[in-house]
């Protein structure tokens, strides 16, 4: 039995499996090139890489920012040597490209599991990237007048306010500053209070 019998046995074993119903499971085989899993596949001279990885994209121009999958078939730059001990490397910043799919990864955890193409990944991070400023900007919200009866409760425990009334009232309004944190202001006879 030679080298070759061995590949085709190897080979023959993982067809079987995949026509089983068997997936290949590339998140347990990663690589020592950053990759998360490859597999090498040959024919006579010709070895192609099919291979997965994950790559960061923070500096982007198309407007995408975070982390991407793509799916590379390659072939092996043709002075790539493999020994007859089993021994070799394919490197996968140099392979030919044949083809390539990338995936765009959506959510802010390591934990999520959702990926779309790349357009629609644009087009959510500009989107997560609006929300991101908007929710640091200040912002102020009026609010209608079932919350001055809750401001009122509050206001006649101020001093010089107990016998403020809801029409001394001028307005209620929640403010969110640059970091985030929410707070009531409540303007009463001229003045201003802040809760929070």
């Amino acid at each position: 039995m030679k080298k070759q019998d061995i590949r085709n046995a190897y080979t023959q074993k993982v067809t079987e499996l995949l026509n089983q119903g068997y997936t290949i499971l590339p998140d347990t085989m990663g690589g020592s090139q950053g990759e998360i899993a490859h597999i090498d596949l040959t024919r006579g001279s010709e070895i192609l890489r099919v291979l997965l990885e994950r790559s960061s994209h923070w500096d982007s121009e198309d407007g995408y920012l975070g982390d991407t999958i793509r799916l590379r078939v390659g072939r092996a730059a043709p002075d790539t040597r493999v020994y007859t001990n089993w021994e070799g490397t394919i490197w996968n910043n140099r392979l030919e490209p044949i083809s390539e799919i990338e995936w765009a990864w959506i959510g802010g955890n390591r934990r999520s599991d959702w990926y779309t193409d790349m357009e629609e990944g644009i087009r959510i991070s500009k989107l997560q990237g609006e929300r991101y400023r908007a929710q640091k900007a200040e912002r102020a919200e009026t609010l209608g007048d079932a919350y001055k009866s809750a401001a009122l409760k509050w206001l006649r425990k101020q001093p010089k306010m107990k016998t403020c009334k809801a029409e001394d009232i001028e307005k209620v309004e929640r403010r969110w500053d640059r970091n985030g944190r929410r707070s009531f202001v409540i303007t009463a006879k001229g003045k201003r209070y802040t809760i929070g």
